[in-house]
C-alpha cells in the first residue's frame, strides 16, 4: 500500500500548470538578408491583453505563459535583428507594432510542432499577419525557436522590407 502511495504521488508530481517564460533562441547570421531602412525604425509592443494563455498540454501536463510577453520577446528579438541587418540611411521615421494574437505547440511522435500568430502593423497603415510554424525536439526550444522563427518571416517578408525601405 506504500508503495501505491508513493508512485501516486510521483505521477501527480508531472501533472499541472507550469510557467512558461519566454526567451530570445538566438538566430545564426544570415538568415536575415540586409535591409534598406530609410529612417529610424521604431519597433513595439501592440499586445494588451496580460490574462494567461496555455501553449501547450499533453497528458496531464501544461504551460502556460501570457501574450504580452511572448510579444515583448518578439519585440526585443526584431528590435535586435533589425540592428544587425539594417543598412541605414536618412529618411522619415518608421514604425512597427508587433501583436501576438497565439502560441501553440503540440506533441508529435518525439518531436513538438508550434504555430504563432502574430500581426505586424506598419506604420504606413498596412497590416501585416501571419502564422509560423517550427518544429523540435523540445517543447521549450520548439516554443522559444518558433517566436525566433518568426521574427525571421517577419523581417524577410517583402512588404516589410519594402516600407522600411520607402
Amino acid at each position: 500500500m506504500r508503495y501505491l502511495l508513493l508512485l501516486a504521488a510521483i505521477s501527480l508530481t508531472a501533472c499541472g500548470t507550469r510557467p512558461y517564460l519566454p526567451t530570445e533562441y538566438a538566430l545564426r547570421d544570415g538568415l536575415i538578408a540586409p535591409i534598406a531602412v530609410n529612417g529610424q525604425a521604431q519597433v513595439s509592443n501592440g499586445q494588451a491583453k496580460t490574462g494567461p494563455v496555455t501553449v501547450y498540454s499533453y497528458g496531464g501536463t501544461q504551460l502556460s505563459s501570457d501574450l504580452k510577453s511572448i510579444t515583448e520577446v518578439m519585440v526585443q528579438q526584431t528590435r535586435k535583428e533589425l540592428g544587425k541587418a539594417a543598412r541605414p540611411a536618412a529618411g522619415s521615421p518608421k514604425t512597427i507594432e508587433v501583436r501576438v494574437d497565439s502560441l501553440l505547440t503540440e506533441y508529435a511522435f518525439f518531436h513538438w510542432n508550434s504555430n504563432l500568430k502574430f500581426e505586424a502593423k506598419l506604420g504606413d497603415g498596412k497590416i501585416v499577419a501571419m502564422t509560423v510554424p517550427h518544429t523540435s525536439g523540445s517543447v521549450i526550444q520548439d516554443l522559444n525557436g518558433c517566436i525566433a522563427e518568426s521574427v525571421m518571416t517577419l523581417l524577410n517578408d517583402p512588404r516589410v522590407r519594402t516600407y522600411l525601405a520607402q
